[in-house]
C-alpha cells in the first residue's frame, strides 16, 4: 500500500473513531443515535480532512510545491535552535 493511501485511510479511521466515541458518549448520557446537523457537520469535516490528506500526498505540482515549502520551513526551524 502506498503512503498516500495509507495516510488517507488513517485519517478516515481516526475520524470514524472520534465520531463513534462521540455517538456512544451521547447515547450513554441518555441521548439517541440520530443524524443531527452537528453529526453531519463532523462527517463533512472528516471527509474534508481525508480529501486534503489525499491531495497533500498526491503528485500534483501544487501539492509537491506546498509540501516542499513545509519541509523547508521545518528544516529551517530545526537548524535555528
Amino acid at each position: 500500500m502506498n503512503l498516500r493511501t495509507k495516510k488517507t485511510l488513517t485519517a478516515l479511521l481516526k475520524g470514524a473513531i472520534v465520531l463513534g466515541a462521540c455517538a456512544l458518549y451521547s447515547h450513554a448520557r441518555g441521548g439517541h443515535l440520530a443524524t443531527t446537523p452537528l453529526f453531519l457537520g463532523f462527517i463533512a469535516l472528516n471527509l474534508a480532512i481525508a480529501g486534503y490528506t489525499w491531495w497533500w500526498y498526491g503528485d500534483s505540482p501544487k501539492a509537491v510545491e506546498v509540501r516542499a515549502k513545509a519541509e523547508a520551513g521545518k528544516a529551517a526551524a530545526k537548524h535555528s535552535h
